[in-house]
C-alpha cells in the first residue's frame, strides 16, 4: 500500500527547487507540451507528494480550490519528514538565507528538529534521531 498526497503549488519551478537543493528529497519533474499541465512528485519512501499549479487545481476542482486559499496556502497542514542528513540540510537552509521556524534540540529524547515553511507555506518539520549505543 502507499499514499500519494496531492498539494498545490503556486510555482513549481521554485518548489521544485527548493526540495531538491535545500532538503535533497529526491524528486521528478513532469513537463508537459503545456506548461500549465505539469506537475512535481516528490518520493518519500512509499509516500509520494505531489505538487500541482493551483491554476490547474482550480480548473479541474474549483470548489475545492476555493476551501484551500480562504486562509494561507498550507495552513493547518504539517509534513514531517525524518532526514539522516540534517546538519547538510541545516546548512543549505542557512545557505539560502530561508526563515527557520522553530529549532530544537532535545537532549532527552535524542531528537533534532528543524521547523520551515516551504515556497508555499506548508509547515515541514525535519527531524534526526540521535542513534546511541547501549
Amino acid at each position: 500500500m502507499s499514499l500519494n498526497i496531492t498539494l498545490g503549488a503556486k510555482d513549481l519551478n521554485k518548489t521544485e527547487t527548493f526540495y531538491r537543493e535545500v532538503l535533497f528529497l529526491p524528486s521528478e519533474f513532469i513537463e508537459s507540451s503545456r506548461p500549465e499541465k505539469s506537475f512535481l512528485v516528490l518520493f518519500l519512501g512509499n509516500i509520494k507528494i505531489v505538487f500541482q499549479p493551483l491554476q490547474i487545481m482550480e480548473a479541474q476542482h474549483p470548489t475545492l480550490l476555493q476551501n484551500l486559499t480562504r486562509g494561507p496556502l498550507g495552513c493547518g497542514l504539517q509534513l514531517e519528514i525524518d532526514c539522516e542528513n540534517l546538519d547538510d540540510v541545516y546548512r543549505m537552509v542557512k545557505h539560502y538565507h530561508w526563515p527557520i521556524a522553530y529549532e530544537l534540540d532535545d537532549q532527552e529524547h535524542q531528537r533534532r528538529e528543524l521547523w520551515i515553511h516551504d515556497p508555499d507555506g506548508y509547515l515541514l518539520v525535519l527531524n534526526e534521531e540521535e542513534i546511541t549505543a547501549e
